[in-house]
């Protein structure tokens, strides 16, 4: 039988907690609130990231807004919104597309036809697509666009398909207006090109009918197959080119010789071209045949 010494002691044992317990119930709960501070902070830098990156983002639409028409459409071509830049290129209100599809700013001929058809299965499909295109304004007049149609995913999933496009009109009608001087100039003149080498690059009907050769005869061969030798291994042919490799252009009557080896003479502007950095790049001649005049003198 236990004497009281050892009731009391064993009493006094199980009244007194042990070390572990408490500690180990501080360590957990201690653990707990870190972890519950570090997942709050986590989602404070997480939140202020995503505000970051939400104005970065609308700073970028913001930019392009400004320097870009801006159109979205849904998948069937339907108009979704139109930015302020898209609506005063072609001269509509949002009112006024929203809702309507893109066949509204192309041709009738073309709207309806495969090829049209084609363009939207195309992006239905993913593709996207970037040309210029010809489109039509309110009033009727034709617009030329440089523009990109590129479809949106979200998720994987294709749900629309978003247009940045640039209005490039006055640049195409420059080009026109360019190309119909030369074609003026291609069915009076004989025209041939030159790389600064004195290579071939093109030439002309006029050029070719003059001197009795086909264009496969001449393209890739140097323009001194055109004059006498001895002047085509001279001094004064060397810097006649070296001339024109400085930008300067060489004018005046110059005697050649034809396919058959008969002489020809020629008034002719030899005109260094520059590109648009200001780098020269190829040389142009003009010439008309003054054989019979240089035969009357």
């Amino acid at each position: 039988m236990a004497s009281m010494e050892d009731i009391n002691a064993a009493e006094q044992s199980a009244a007194e907690p042990t070390a572990d317990p408490p500690l180990y119930g501080l360590k957990q709960q201690t653990d707990s609130m870190k972890n519950q501070n570090q997942n709050l902070e986590k989602s404070e830098e997480g939140e202020k990231q995503m505000n970051t990156d939400s104005k970065n983002l609308q700073g970028i639409v913001d930019a392009i807004n400004k320097s870009q028409a801006v159109i979205e459409f849904k998948l069937d071509g339907t108009i979704v919104h139109a930015n302020e830049n898209f609506l005063n290129a072609l001269g509509y209100s949002l009112d006024e597309v929203k809702g309507h599809h893109h066949r509204m700013f192309v041709e009738s001929d073309y709207g309806s036809s495969a090829e049209y058809k084609q363009f939207w299965e195309k992006l239905n499909r993913g593709e996207f697509e970037s040309a210029q295109f010809k489109r039509v304004k309110k009033n009727g007049e034709d617009i030329w666009i440089q523009a990109s149609y590129n479809p949106v995913f979200e998720n994987d999933k294709l749900v629309g398909v978003i247009k940045f496009a640039t209005d490039i009109t006055e640049e195409k009608l420059k080009s026109a207006d360019f190309e119909g001087q030369l074609n003026a100039v291609s069915k009076s003149q004989a025209v041939i090109q030159f790389n600064l080498d004195g290579t071939i690059i093109t030439a002309n009907d006029n050029f070719l009918n003059t001197l009795g050769y086909s264009l496969d005869e001449v393209k890739g061969h140097h323009h001194r197959m055109f004059v006498e030798s001895s002047y085509g291994s001279s001094a004064e042919y060397e810097q006649f080119w070296e001339k024109l490799r400085r930008g300067e252009f060489s004018s005046g009557q110059y005697k050649r010789f034809k396919k058959n080896g008969e002489e020809i003479w020629i008034q002719a502007s030899y005109n260094p071209i520059f590109d648009m950095n200001g780098k020269r790049f190829k040389v142009v001649k003009f010439a008309t045949d003054i054989t019979e005049t240089r035969k009357a003198a």
